[in-house]
């Protein structure tokens, strides 16, 4: 067993759960040096989709993540990410082998803009299956200071949406109201959260000067099948992704 019984136990009741030091500090300056390479690439590189925003603090142009990541693109990395004992963390979570759905790296650099509070589900991933499981790998130090991101946690958990497709559950900024009914999650390098698609989430603005790099790895039930070109493809062709030239402003996000 990967997990240990409270974990599971925390994951059953609230939708999501910590798993501390999951990767080891060596194989996290891997993952950190990798996102550097990432960060410096126009994104026309070995098909990996990035999107560049204009930060609403600065006015400057900012990489808010690269998707489409693993494979063929990155050998060595995802060896190192999808390693059996992680792989059986995810086995325990979804009850079934884990398939992966999507993967996207999160660079929340200073100056980037909030992640309002939403459930993932919303985002259109009820046409692929209707339940995902999401690891969350932090890179860097999170911390409320630098957008630590807050889960809802209530023993309410529903594993439904809770609001339409395609949209946020609150326009209101972070922290998240009432401020007892979630859980900012702060983590060192290396810690993972796992969530499920219904849990209510998001982050706010990084204010601060140090960059918050998470990735973020989707998977699905093998007996759901394997839609993670279907889904790249759907999304590319509503969302395409962008350069350093074209750069979007929120009112382009989707959620």
């Amino acid at each position: 067993m990967a997990l240990e019984q409270a974990e599971l136990d925390h994951f059953r009741t609230y939708g999501f759960t910590v798993v501390r030091s999951l990767y080891d500090a060596a194989e996290v300056r891997l993952l950190s040096e990798w996102l550097d390479q990432l960060r410096d690439s126009d994104g026309t590189e070995n098909d990996i989709a990035t999107y560049f925003e204009t930060s609403p603090s600065s006015g400057e142009t900012v990489l808010v993540r690269a998707e489409h990541l693993l494979g063929e693109q990155s050998p060595e990395i995802t060896a190192l990410l999808l390693q059996e004992r992680v792989m059986q963390a995810l086995r325990e979570v979804l009850r079934d082998e884990p398939v992966l759905f999507k993967e996207k790296a999160n660079y929340k650099l200073p100056g980037c803009r909030s992640d309002l509070l939403h459930q993932d589900q919303a985002a259109g991933w009820g046409t692929y299956a209707d339940y995902f499981v999401t690891m969350l790998i932090a890179v860097d130090e999170n911390r409320i200071d630098n957008a630590a991101v807050s889960f809802r946690k209530n023993s309410g958990h529903e594993l439904r949406l809770l609001g339409p497709e395609w949209e946020v559950l609150s326009e209101a900024e972070p922290p998240f109201q009432p401020a007892d009914d979630y859980q900012v999650v702060e983590a060192a390098p290396g810690d993972v959260v796992l969530f499920d698609c219904y849990v209510p989430h998001g982050s706010p603005a990084n204010l601060s000067p140090a960059a918050r790099r998470n990735i973020y790895l989707t998977f699905n039930r093998k007996g759901d099948g394997d839609h993670r070109m279907a889904y790249y493809h759907d999304k590319w062709e509503n969302y395409p992704p962008n350069t350093r030239d074209d750069a979007r402003d929120r009112s382009t996000f989707k959620v």
